[in-house]
């Protein structure tokens, strides 16, 4: 298993997480404006056991994830300093959906909304607000987001965001503070730090899986936790 996360979050939080899989480390090499600069989820947009990297993704993570039979596909595009292009990749797909701004266009996601329903939503940053967890379940932070799944028959969670922190702005977002693996939803974070601890662990629990906190401490956006198993498995 490897996992890619943000190398400024908690200490201890990295710890716990070096003893789950290989975690590679993103740095800030200047690509983005620097509260995003190292965060996964902008950088690859994982589909499946598959990852589609951006144009200038870190060539190093890139390579030695090739190296050890993960499937990655390198994009046309760059990811800049500026949003929307630093939202370029920050998509959500799943087996039946896409979901992502469409009027943020990037051709190399075209191919998977060919058997899939398409949602538009506001949100450039969809998957920084957005987790999900199986078939029609999904955590959000973003109330736009909430509604177009609902309208879906979808079971949303909604995660107030006031309480998440992140370098540099007020809040960050829910989906920048997991990753789900098999049936854990590994946070960065403790529900002793969020008001709404009952509501998420029961939403996660409801659907059979449990809840993983990497350190004792506020919920942290860091791109969310890019988790991917190699070919070979």
């Amino acid at each position: 298993m490897y996992i890619l996360a943000d190398s400024r979050m908690p200490e201890t939080a990295k710890k716990e997480l070096e003893k789950i899989g290989n975690v590679l480390w993103l740095h800030d090499e200047g690509k983005a404006y620097s509260s995003i600069s190292c965060h996964p989820d902008i950088f690859f947009c994982k589909v499946g056991n598959e990852l589609i990297a951006a144009k200038n993704a870190p060539q190093k993570i890139v390579e030695q994830l090739q190296k050890n039979n993960v499937k990655v596909s390198v994009g046309t595009l760059n990811i800049g300093s500026k949003y929307p292009q630093t939202a370029l990749y920050n998509t959500l797909i799943t087996n039946e959906y896409v979901i992502r701004n469409t009027n943020i266009k990037n051709p190399d996601l075209e191919i998977f909304s060919q058997r899939r329903e398409i949602i538009h939503v506001r949100q450039g940053y969809t998957r920084c607000n957005l987790i999900h967890l199986k078939e029609n379940a999904f955590i959000t932070s973003d109330r736009g987001i909430e509604k177009e799944l609902l309208k879906r028959n979808c079971k949303v969670l909604k995660v107030e965001a006031k309480e998440i922190q992140i370098p540099i702005f007020n809040n960050g977002f829910f989906g920048g503070c997991c990753g789900f693996y098999q049936n854990v939803l590994y946070l960065i974070g403790s529900l002793n730090y969020h008001s709404q601890s009952s509501e998420i662990q029961h939403f996660v629990e409801s659907f059979g899986f449990e809840i993983k906190s990497l350190y004792e401490g506020p919920f942290w956006d860091g791109g969310g936790l890019l988790i991917i198993d190699d070919c070979s498995k």
